[in-house]
């Protein structure tokens, strides 16, 4: 009886395949999957477009140094996961971040410059953090992450740039309302994980 055990469990090893907990488009990994990550993970794309309208509503100047200090903390999160850091409430810092970030947004203040850094190297750390995909291959995972921080320093520059061009008084005002909506949204959501 041992022995026809042995053999449906051999069996069953040889047909099964990697685990891929993270692949959000099915069959797209590696390189392509990193790219797509953040613009697929609704709390990475709502992280993103604050900070981004965040670094718009910065001068210039300040904002390339926080695109630099965010770019760089993404690669010091790579570095993390390749330590095999293994974090547990990521995705609820990934929520705050956001939270933050629109609400900054929405009240179109100046803040201080450790706060601003706080939070883009929170948020380059933690996106990256959250976005590990669970391959068997260390080569296909390291592709995924070098695309999620291709991606991810794209969009926020993109969305940076897009809020900075946007001049006029309604404009601003329409800055301001789609960064409440993405403070109100991310909160609701950290409300309701925390409730369970």
């Amino acid at each position: 009886m041992s022995l026809l055990r042995a053999a449906v469990v051999a069996a069953l090893a040889l047909t099964a395949t990697p685990a891929l907990a993270h692949d959000l488009v099915p069959g797209v990994s590696g390189l392509t999957g990193g790219l797509l990550h953040p613009l697929l993970v609704p709390a990475h794309l709502m992280a993103l477009a604050a900070l981004g309208l965040f670094l718009g509503q910065q001068p210039r100047r300040t904002s390339a140094g926080l695109l630099a200090v965010f770019t760089a903390s993404l690669i010091i999160g790579v570095i993390a996961i390749v330590s095999a850091v293994s974090p547990v409430y990521q995705g609820d810092v990934v929520l705050a971040v956001a939270a933050i970030a629109g609400l900054l947004v929405a009240l179109a203040r100046p803040i201080t410059a450790l706060l601003s850094l706080s939070l883009i190297a929170i948020a380059g750390i933690v996106l990256m953090l959250d976005s590990v995909p669970h391959e068997m291959s260390m080569q296909t995972t390291f592709l995924a992450l070098v695309g999620t921080v291709i991606a991810a320093s794209i969009m926020i520059t993109l969305v940076a740039e897009a809020g900075r061009a946007l001049t006029r008084d309604w404009q601003r005002i329409g800055v301001r309302i789609v960064g409440s909506w993405i403070a109100a949204s991310a909160i609701l959501v950290l409300a309701l994980r925390l409730a369970r």
